[in-house]
């Protein structure tokens, strides 16, 4: 299994007021994302130096710059529409929320070639990057339309966005150097002995496209 998960909980009933003001609602939360990202940055930054100098990653800055991710995650998910529930502000895990990213332990050790020359090997991703943003925009917009005129969330929408919400968050951990492990477009399943998040019986998806809870809702 991936070392970096993400689920989102479904939840067919929506807010069709919090929906039409979504950016607006999400205002406070961008601009502390903002205030994120600028210390991520030079976290990153800084973690790339260790990885290639040491072949590890800080304890203290992997633990950090784990929080950023999930941070993200959550803001992004939230104005894409995966969820009504506010995101909390801090950076630690937090199980109640409707939107959980489950990221590996640190590993002892990483490949100092890897992160070396990691943008050369993001180069395939910006182009796939472009195919997954573009579903990205068009599942959250037909969201944003079906919950505000017909207040609730299709299964099938929010399946694509946990697809496309799934390999962002994959994809920003593997670009700070989370894990050295290439990031999959689709869905990785399981190994026998592997370890992860369990999603409530009502979701109808974890970590990527699965069957939808009620067929008769996709579009």
């Amino acid at each position: 299994m991936y070392p970096i998960t993400y689920e989102a909980d479904f939840d067919q009933e929506r807010n069709r007021l919090t929906t039409f003001f979504r950016l607006i609602v999400a205002i406070p939360w961008i601009i502390v994302g903002y205030i994120y990202a600028i210390a991520a940055t030079v976290t990153v930054i800084i973690a790339w130096f260790a990885v290639v100098i040491l072949g590890r990653y800080p304890d203290g800055l992997y633990n950090f710059n784990s929080g950023m991710l999930r941070f993200s995650s959550r803001i992004s998910g939230f104005v894409a529409l995966l969820t009504d529930d506010y995101p909390p502000f801090n950076i630690s895990e937090d199980p109640a929320y409707p939107i959980r990213i489950g990221i590996a332990p640190r590993p002892e050790s990483q490949s100092r070639l890897k992160a070396f020359i990691r943008l050369i090997l993001a180069l395939p991703l910006v182009v796939v990057s472009y195919v997954i943003n573009f579903v990205h925009t068009g599942a959250t917009l037909l969201a944003w339309l079906t919950i505000v005129f017909r207040g609730y969330q299709p299964a099938g929408v929010h399946n694509a966005l946990l697809f496309t919400s799934s390999w962002q968050a994959r994809t920003t951990g593997w670009l700070m150097l989370l894990t050295d492990v290439y990031p999959p477009v689709g869905d990785e399943r399981a190994q026998p002995g592997d370890i992860h998040l369990q999603a409530p019986p009502q979701a109808p998806a974890v970590g990527g496209v699965a069957t939808p809870a009620d067929p008769g809702q996709q579009l």
